[in-house]
C-alpha cells in the first residue's frame, strides 16, 4: 500500500482546521447580526493562516504585516460602532485588505508595479478556484485508503449497497402492511408529525453552509501556501522571470531598500508617453492665471466680507458652486500627478520654473479647498449636518493631505508618492471609522438647535446608536421638547426588536441602552 506523503498529511490537517473554522463561522454568523463575532472570526482566520504558514517555513516578521493594523481596527468597528454606511463599506474593505496582506506576505517579496494588484487578483481568481476540488479529492482518497487498509473487505460499501437495494423492497412491504392493518396505517401516518420539528430543509442548508465555508477556506489557504507558479512564457512574454512570486536576485523587504527603489516598485509603470516641458509650462501658466483671478474674487467677496451684488445672500453665494469647486480641485490633483510623472526632465532652470508653477497650482488648489470647506460649513449652518456632508468634509481633508504629499514630491524626487497616497487614504479611512460620524452629526445638529431653535428630530432618530447619548442629554435638559421624545422612542423600539445574543454584542448599542435607561429612571423619579 502506498504511504501518504507529507503534503497529503498537511492538507488533511488544513482541511480539518478549515472545517473547525467553518463550524465557528456557522455558530457566529448564521441567523445573527455582526458584532463581536466579526473580530473573533477574523482572529480565527489569521490563526489558521499563520499556523499553516509556520509549517511551511514562511517568515512571520515582514514589513507587509503592518497591514494587520487596519485589518484589526476595521474588524473591531463591528463591535464598537453602529453606523450602517461605514459598516457596509467595511464588509468590502476588510476582506480586500486580508486578501492583499495574505497574498503579499505569502509571496514574501516586494511586488513590482506590474504585479502589485495582479497578485491578489490572481490569488483569488486562479489559485483559490484551482484548489476548490481538492477537499473532495482528499475525502475520497481518505475513504479509499481506509477501504484498502481493511484488507479489501469494503464492509461500509457493502452496507451502503444493501441499504440501496432494500429501499424499494421496504416501500412495497410497508404499503402492503398498511393496507392489511388499519392501526399500523395510522401509526405510519403519524410519522410526518414526529419529523416535523426537524425542519430538514433548514438543517440541509446549515450543512451546505458549513461545507461551502470549509471548501472556500481550504481552497484559499492552500492556494496561498501551495500556489501554482505561472511563467511569462505561458502568457506570450519572455521566459526569463516568473510572473508571480519572488523574483530571483531581488532583495527581501526585510533587508532594507532605498526610497528610490521603493518608488520604482510602487510607482506607475514606465514607458508612458512623456509631455514636453514647454507644453506643460504653457498649460500651467494658463491654469494658474485663471485660478489667480478666481482666488482674487474669493478674497474680495467670500473671505474679506465685501458687499455682494444685489439679490445675493452670503448663504446662497456659499452654497452655490460647492460641487464644481471640488471637481476642479480633483482636476488639479490629476494635472499635478501627470506633471510629476509624465514630463520630460528639462534643464535645471526650466525644471525649477516648472516646479514653481506646480507649487503655485497647489497653493491655488488649497485656497479652493478652503473655499469649498467654508461653503459647506455655511450650508450645514442653514440645513444641518448629515452623513453625506460629514463624508464630504473628510474627503476634502484627504485632498489637502494628497496635495501636501505631492508638494513634497516636487522638491524631493525620491519621495514615494504613490505608496504615500495609499497609506494616507487607508489611514484616513480608518480614522473616519473611529470618528463616530453619527455622534458628530447628533452633536452638531444639537449645537445648531441651541443657536437657531431648528432641529430635524426625524433624521436625528434615524442615526446610529452613537447619537443616543447626545439625544438623551438634550432630553434631560429639555423635557418639554415633544419631538425629541419621539426620536428617543424610535431608538427604544429598535433596541427592543433586536434582542442580541452574546456574539452580536456592540458597544454603541450597549451605551445607547444605558443612556435610555437613565432617562426612564429620571422620569420615574419625577
Amino acid at each position: 500500500m502506498q504511504q501518504p506523503t507529507n503534503t497529503y498529511r498537511e492538507e488533511l490537517r488544513l482541511l480539518a482546521a478549515a472545517f473547525g473554522c467553518a463550524v465557528l463561522h456557522h455558530y457566529l454568523f448564521y441567523g445573527h447580526s455582526w458584532g463581536v463575532s466579526y473580530p473573533l472570526f477574523a482572529a480565527a482566520l489569521y490563526a489558521l493562516y499563520y499556523t499553516t504558514a509556520a509549517r511551511q517555513g514562511l517568515p512571520l516578521k515582514q514589513p507587509v504585516n503592518l497591514l494587520l493594523l487596519p485589518v484589526i481596527l476595521l474588524s473591531l468597528t463591528y463591535m464598537l460602532h453602529s453606523g450602517v454606511l461605514l459598516l457596509v463599506l467595511n464588509a468590502l474593505m476588510v476582506p480586500l485588505l486580508i486578501l492583499i496582506h495574505m497574498t503579499w506576505s505569502s509571496r514574501h517579496a516586494v511586488p513590482s508595479a506590474e504585479s502589485m494588484w495582479l497578485q491578489p487578483l490572481e490569488q483569488f481568481a486562479v489559485q483559490t478556484l484551482r484548489n476548490v476540488p481538492r477537499p473532495f479529492q482528499l475525502v475520497l482518497a481518505s475513504l479509499q485508503r481506509r477501504r484498502t487498509s481493511s484488507g479489501g473487505a469494503g464492509q461500509g460499501w457493502k452496507v451502503l449497497l444493501g441499504l440501496l437495494l432494500s429501499a424499494p423492497l421496504l416501500f412495497v412491504v410497508l404499503m402492503l402492511l398498511a393496507s392489511a392493518d388499519t392501526v399500523f396505517d395510522r401509526s405510519l401516518s403519524r410519522l410526518p408529525d414526529l419529523l416535523e420539528g426537524l425542519e430538514l430543509g433548514e438543517e440541509a442548508f446549515r450543512l451546505l453552509w458549513v461545507a461551502a465555508v470549509t471548501t472556500g477556506l481550504f481552497a484559499y489557504i492552500n492556494g496561498l501556501h501551495r500556489p501554482k507558479r505561472f511563467r511569462r512564457e505561458q502568457l506570450g512574454g519572455p521566459a526569463s522571470l516568473p510572473l508571480y512570486g519572488p523574483v530571483p536576485g531581488t532583495e527581501s523587504p526585510s533587508t532594507g531598500s532605498s526610497s528610490t527603489a521603493s518608488e520604482t516598485a510602487f510607482g506607475p509603470p514606465s514607458g508612458l508617453p512623456k509631455i514636453d516641458p514647454t507644453v506643460a509650462g504653457t498649460m500651467l501658466v494658463m491654469l494658474n492665471a485663471v485660478y489667480a483671478l478666481f482666488v482674487l474674487v474669493q478674497f474680495s467677496y467670500f473671505f474679506a466680507g465685501a458687499d455682494l451684488p444685489e439679490g445675493i445672500t452670503y448663504a446662497a453665494y456659499a452654497r452655490k458652486g460647492f460641487a464644481e469647486l471640488v471637481l476642479v480641485t480633483l482636476i488639479n490633483l490629476s494635472v499635478l500627478i501627470a506633471m510629476v510623472y509624465g514630463v520630460h526632465r528639462p534643464a535645471d532652470r526650466a525644471w525649477l520654473a516648472l516646479r514653481s508653477l506646480l507649487a503655485l497650482l497647489v497653493g491655488f488648489s488649497t485656497v479652493m479647498l478652503v473655499s469649498a470647506y467654508l461653503r459647506l460649513a455655511l450650508y450645514e449652518e442653514a440645513y444641518g449636518f448629515t452623513v453625506t456632508r460629514i463624508l464630504v468634509h473628510a474627503f476634502m481633508l484627504l485632498l489637502a493631505v494628497l496635495f501636501l504629499l505631492a508638494l513634497v514630491k516636487l522638491w524631493k524626487p525620491p519621495f514615494p508618492l504613490v505608496r504615500s497616497y495609499l497609506i494616507a487614504a487607508l489611514a484616513g479611512y480608518v480614522i473616519l471609522n473611529y470618528a463616530s460620524v453619527d455622534g458628530l452629526i447628533a452633536r452638531g445638529n444639537i449645537a445648531r438647535y441651541e443657536r437657531t431653535g431648528q432641529l430635524d428630530t426625524g433624521y436625528l432618530g434615524s442615526l446610529g446608536y452613537e447619537a443616543v447619548p447626545y439625544v438623551a442629554a438634550l432630553q434631560r435638559s429639555r423635557p418639554d421638547l415633544a419631538e425629541l421624545s419621539v426620536a428617543a422612542e424610535r431608538y427604544r423600539t429598535r433596541l427592543q426588536e433586536e434582542k442580541p445574543r452574546w456574539m452580536e454584542w456592540n458597544l454603541a448599542r450597549w451605551r445607547a441602552e444605558r443612556a435610555l435607561a437613565m432617562i426612564e429612571a429620571g422620569e420615574r423619579e419625577e
